[in-house]
């Protein structure tokens, strides 16, 4: 669902809408709280039958960007965003070494842009990427594990709307991911790096994030991570959709988990987008919680 909204002095934005779809979502996040939790499995890979599921509401708002010429931490005043997103994550263990993961979103997107003393708002709601995907374990110890995983990225809805809710893209990302416990302070690591190509553009991305976790008391974990992306433009011929996903990012965050139970594990987020090349300079806010069975 799509409004537009040309706004007058004095006047307030209008509201966003909530698509019927939101219930099915709704629905989904409600069974998985549902869910009768089990051990958690010690291994990257989970035993089949075995994994987790996370339900999250993510708010993101900027209204800086950063400028497409170079990669730098300058920004300069932009439309102002506002991002609302219904997401559920999760991995299943399949046996023989598998799992499966997904990653489900619905997002509400409130854009606002000022020209020549007339301010223009619109706004967007729907389905954006889903993913699904495989991954494989190599290595699989307590102290290191390491896995081969390929996604499918499945457009949700159209990029050339305005304001675009994702990539309008089908994508392939096939990423290497190490899981790793030094041994000292309960330390855990997660690393992961791979391309995300575009199937019917022109445009690829490289990928990788880290991410560091430490218990700072009995039940709270505490765990920083770094995500970067950089774009690579694969042919001369340039549509709409590659626009949107032509950019390059630094963004920083830290999360904070608290483990109710051996099953149930609240958690919150912030993350900043530090430095880029095109695209806005954002940040986000995270709460939910992830469930282990």
């Amino acid at each position: 669902m799509i409004s537009v909204v040309e706004d007058r002095p004095g006047r307030a934005p209008q509201p966003l809408r909530i698509h019927p779809a939101c219930l099915f979502l709704a629905t989904l996040m409600g069974a998985v709280m549902l869910r009768a939790p089990r051990a958690e499995a010690g291994a990257y890979i989970p035993a089949a039958g075995s994994g987790d599921v996370s339900a999250m509401v993510r708010y993101a708002f900027g209204d800086q960007a950063f400028s497409p010429t170079g990669f730098s931490s300058a920004t300069y005043p932009s439309s102002k965003e506002e991002k609302t997103q219904l997401r559920v994550t999760g991995e299943e263990g399949l046996g023989s070494g598998f799992s499966l993961t997904y990653d489900f979103r619905y997002g509400f997107l409130y854009r606002s842009k000022t020209k020549h003393g007339h301010t223009t708002d619109n706004t967007n709601d729907g389905l954006q990427d889903e993913e699904v995907g495989l991954d494989y374990g190599l290595t699989q110890t307590d102290a290191f594990s390491d896995a081969l995983g390929l996604s499918l990225i499945i457009p949700g809805s159209s990029a050339v709307k305005i304001p675009g809710l994702d990539s309008g893209h089908y994508a392939l990302e096939p990423d290497y991911l190490i899981g790793f416990k030094p041994g000292f302070w309960d330390i855990t690591g997660l690393w992961y790096v791979g391309p995300r190509v575009f199937t019917d553009g022109g445009i690829a991305q490289f990928r990788t994030e880290l991410e560091i976790e430490a218990p700072v008391l009995p039940r709270l974990d505490l765990a920083g991570k770094v995500f970067y992306v950089r774009s690579a433009q694969l042919s001369g011929y340039n549509s709409l959709k590659d626009a949107g996903e032509r950019y390059n990012l630094l963004r920083l965050g830290v999360e904070a988990r608290y483990k109710m139970s051996d099953g149930l594990e609240p958690f919150a987020a912030y993350e900043d987008y530090i430095a880029g090349k095109g695209g806005h300079a954002d940040q986000r806010f995270t709460l939910g919680i992830k469930i282990s069975f």
